[in-house]
């Protein structure tokens, strides 16, 4: 049983509604094997940086971030990774899509539950809040994965492996083991559907980058087209060490931080009161993953020029998306974020983009993520898958 708020009711079709009662997906839970490897920036980190004092780690983060033309010594790293993940047949079959998967891929301090309401099997206020659920419905497979660092897979150093240029490498390895039908028993895909959340979404950048012809097409959410704005109010969330913070993280590396500020993380990734349940958001805050520093400071490595990429892009962003926009004001139309992000996609088939008014950072978390999964589905069907 869920609640859904009034006014939110009246912006759903019947066939929306139904689909919150009726996608019931049969899932299984695996561990699959990533061998990866990648050249990684060596970022210095000052030897007298006080990983417990907020204030400090937040203006070297700050430091770093700003100056994203920086260019640092690499070196090679890599190993083999055990990825924890979720597949999930669609409890609707539609032939076209059988053999199209979607990959979903979280954002820091989330894992895979992000995709199903923040719980399994049932998430908050049922499906209402669940990617995977819609997705269900609409005849898609699903493989929500928890990334490198993150839920029950390998948690590596959090600085100096835990990096876009590694995780982008171990999701291309993922790509080819979901294609040869070494991922997920007995089902082999022909097409890989990527969709991204905040971090996630930058990697899938990555991605395009990097392997164009891995991924069939990209939903971006959470995302835009500077990293300039993520370190702008970043210290709000108070960051400090996983391990002192609470007893569940008391075996990581220091390294592995969290966000502190109850308040902070509410102005941050979730924006104004109202937008929200705040049932939902005390489930994220009191539940929230961690976030390798590493992953922070090479941020800037995988949001950039995706040219030889050909396939479909479709982007979406909250209005008051605070991460990706400056005081959580993206603006609409033409001169949003949103909007000027599909200059990094110069061969795309078709970039469109949404601007869910009223919305956050947590696109699947807010009363808009029905019309977000429309509105994200609806464009996957537009362009042939």
């Amino acid at each position: 049983m869920f609640i859904i708020r009034p006014s939110f009711l009246l912006g759903l079709s019947v066939l929306q509604l139904l689909n919150l009662c009726a996608a019931n997906p049969a899932c299984t839970d695996l561990v699959i094997p990533i061998t990866a490897t990648a050249t990684n920036p060596v970022i210095p980190i000052p030897t007298t940086l006080n990983f417990s004092n907020p204030g400090a780690l937040s203006a070297f983060i700050q430091t770093i971030i700003g100056d994203a033309d920086a260019t640092y010594p690499g070196i090679p790293t890599g190993g083999t990774f055990q990825i924890s993940a979720r597949y999930c047949e669609p409890q609707v079959s539609i032939a076209s899509r059988h053999n199209t998967v979607q990959l979903l891929v979280h954002g820091v301090t989330e894992n895979k539950l992000y995709w199903s309401g923040l719980s399994y099997p049932v998430g908050y206020n049922g499906d209402m809040y669940s990617w995977i659920a819609y997705a269900s419905s609409q005849g898609y497979p699903t493989l929500s994965i928890d990334r490198i660092g993150n839920g029950n897979s390998t948690h590596p150093d959090p600085i100096f492996q835990q990096q876009v240029q590694l995780e982008e490498a171990v999701l291309h390895q993922l790509v080819l083991k979901l294609k040869s039908g070494a991922a997920v028993p007995t089902r082999a895909f022909s097409k890989v559907v990527f969709v991204g959340h905040s971090y996630g979404s930058v990697l899938g950048n990555d991605m395009a980058t990097n392997h164009p012809t891995d991924i069939a097409a990209f939903i971006l959410t959470g995302y835009g087209v500077s990293i300039l704005p993520v370190a702008l109010d970043l210290p709000q969330t108070v960051l400090f060490p996983a391990f002192l913070y609470a007893p569940r993280f008391a075996a990581f590396n220091p390294g592995y931080l969290v966000t502190s500020s109850k308040l902070g993380r509410r102005a941050y990734l979730w924006g104004a009161p109202g937008s929200f349940d705040d049932g939902i958001f005390l489930m994220d805050y009191n539940n929230e993953d961690v976030v390798g520093i590493g992953e922070l400071l090479s941020i800037a490595g995988g949001l950039k020029l995706a040219p030889a990429y050909t396939g479909p892009v479709f982007v979406v962003t909250g209005s008051n998306d605070d991460v990706f926009c400056v005081a959580a004001q993206c603006g609409m139309g033409s001169a949003s974020p949103q909007a000027m992000s599909g200059a990094l996609f110069p061969k795309s088939s078709n970039f469109s983009y949404s601007e869910p008014v009223g919305t956050g950072h947590m696109i699947n978390l807010h009363y808009t993520a029905q019309q977000s999964f429309k509105a994200s589905h609806d464009f996957l069907a537009a362009n042939g898958f």
